[in-house]
């Protein structure tokens, strides 16, 4: 039969009938949380992935005031007729049981349209629009006609905000998503995501700043699964044997961490350079944690941080009015967790080293310093001290990876036991990481070491046509990424979460190219002066030892 679920009707008599209907009766709420918001600010595109083939440059972020403040029309809540709204659903077949037929379109070219009634081309330029909820909840979408919609829920949670009382609670939030809601059993919406075809693109990942929930789906399903996503965050059952189930996937989730090296690195890097405080807290749950994975737990984490005012609900290719439509009626019958204040503690880089001994073949290895938080103007030197140092990689000398870099000149190509080395950057809310990471072979992991450092040493030096090869080198990958959906859906999250501000590409090649000389050396003589973090993992026995590496930087 044909459902059109997961709109929560504005009548409690119809509500229970209709989800009677879907199988799972309108159970009392056991728990009524608010919309979910996270922030991505640019630093995904400021971010080089780790062992990075080239660097993934980024827009530079600029001080608060310097980007345009964007104007949020106000959803009012109200009341609606439910057979109307209903109807207004896009036809869905849940159970989908079908004779097989043969191909009608056998031997059609592509040249040839399907279709029967073609609609008539309306080719418009894509524009960011905003919109508010009463309750607080931000709404940013843009459409660029695609045909498949990315949503992402974004919060402004994380390990950050754990304490000793619930480490790890941030990770089983996130194992829970997509579990039992007071509307939908596990099973219901495991099989209606399957069959919207977005059941391999449903992730919902907790980081150290955020945790997003994200689902790709066709957009003329935007109004199934926006009340879907909603309801994760809204009124979750967390059942206690779903709750015990989910428990076994840390394990899983840890071993997966401790064969993907990269990660390993990147984890290692923030626990030295923020030892024991926030940004080192692992988003990634320990088996000391595994006595606070309780329904508990989970919920107290849910209400001390998942009020709408922290929360952001984003779009790509989807029509805003849709999409703030029913976003809207996802929450207009249910009360929404109030605000809480919450302590903010800041961030405290103490630098600092950290090797563990794993089972790659090669070495990895990091050395990172602090450099600005999301929101400063001198983000941009830092971002364009990214694309100048570059990187590159043993395999490909390819155009466009970087070969004429500082990193891929200068380490890459004067050491055959390099197999890749690349630049990174990373800011979050008060604090940020910028550093160069590589992977070697063992025994030449110190040789590899003392070209990173000369490297790091001569960044105070940069002349005017490296200035500008790295500023076009920047700005082409920046218009480049945010041509992803995902990346776009990111940054746009990103950007409202931490400064409720958004600017746009264009907004950020400006400020790239208003950066001069003196303030990118400026930005290199900042980095130098903090102390080193050092990572390394794999085989890392020949690995310097900080001291020697300090007294290298000093010089």
């Amino acid at each position: 039969f044909w459902l059109k679920p997961f709109f929560w009707v504005q009548s409690s008599r119809l509500q229970s009938q209709l989800f009677t209907i879907l199988g799972t009766p309108l159970a009392q709420t056991m728990f009524r949380a608010p919309r979910v918001v996270h922030a991505c600010r640019l630093r995904s595109v400021m971010s080089a992935t780790w062992r990075a083939q080239t660097t993934d440059a980024a827009a530079a972020a600029p001080a608060a005031s310097a980007l345009p403040v964007p104007t949020f029309n106000e959803v009012k809540f109200q009341k609606e007729d439910v057979q109307a709204v209903m109807a207004e659903l896009p036809a869905f077949n849940f159970y989908e049981i079908k004779e097989p037929v043969s191909n009608p379109y056998k031997d059609t070219t592509m040249d040839r349209s399907i279709l029967l009634d073609p609609p008539a081309g309306a080719i418009k330029p894509p524009a960011v629009e905003f919109s508010k909820l009463e309750n607080g909840l931000k709404i940013a979408s843009i459409d660029k006609q695609g045909l498949k919609a990315q949503l992402g829920l974004f919060v402004s949670a994380g390990s950050r905000f754990e304490t000793s009382a619930n480490f790890g609670v941030s990770h089983m939030v996130s194992l829970m998503s997509y579990k039992s809601t007071a509307h939908l059993s596990h099973l219901r919406t495991v099989k209606t995501l399957e069959q919207l075809g977005s059941s391999l693109s449903s992730t919902c990942t907790a980081g150290r700043e955020e945790i997003a929930y994200k689902v790709a789906v066709m957009r003329e399903y935007v109004p199934l699964v926006v009340p879907l996503m909603i309801g994760n965050v809204l009124f979750p059952r967390l059942l206690p044997w779903e709750v015990k189930a989910a428990s076994k996937e840390v394990k899983e989730a840890r071993d997966k961490l401790q064969k993907d090296a990269d990660a390993m690195v990147s984890e290692l890097l923030h626990k030295a350079a923020y030892c024991n405080n926030t940004l080192g807290l692992s988003p990634m749950a320990s088996d000391r944690s595994m006595t606070y994975f309780t329904p508990e737990t989970i919920r107290s984490y849910l209400l001390d941080h998942f009020a709408p005012e922290r929360m952001v609900l984003v779009g790509v290719n989807v029509e805003h009015s849709e999409l703030s439509k029913w976003a809207m009626r996802s929450f207009a019958e249910y009360n929404a967790i109030p605000l809480k204040d919450r302590t903010e503690t800041s961030s405290v880089y103490t630098g600092g080293d950290l090797r563990v001994e794993g089972s790659s073949p090669f070495c990895h290895l990091a050395i990172a310093f602090e450099s600005a938080p999301w929101g400063q103007q001198g983000l941009a030197p830092f971002a364009i001290l990214q694309a100048l140092l570059g990187g590159g990689n043993a395999v490909s000398s390819a155009p466009g990876v970087g070969v004429t870099t500082r990193l891929s000149q200068q380490v890459v190509q004067q050491n055959p036991y390099v197999e890749s080395c690349a630049a990174f950057s990373t800011s979050y809310s008060d604090s940020g990481l910028f550093g160069i990471y590589g992977v070697v072979h063992p025994e030449k992991a110190g040789e590899m070491a003392t070209s990173i450092l000369k490297v790091l040493s001569g960044l105070t030096e940069v002349s005017e046509m490296e200035l500008s090869k790295a500023k076009a080198s920047l700005k082409g990958k920046l218009y480049r990424q945010v041509d992803e959906d995902q990346v776009l859906m990111q940054d746009m999250a990103q950007q409202l979460l931490l400064g409720n501000q958004y600017g746009s590409p264009k907004d950020f090649a400006g400020l790239i190219d208003a950066v001069t000389v003196d303030e990118v050396t400026a930005a290199a003589r900042k980095i130098l002066s903090s102390k080193p973090t050092i990572a390394a993992y794999g085989d890392t026995h020949t690995v310097p030892h900080y001291s020697a590496v300090e007294s290298a930087l000093r010089g």
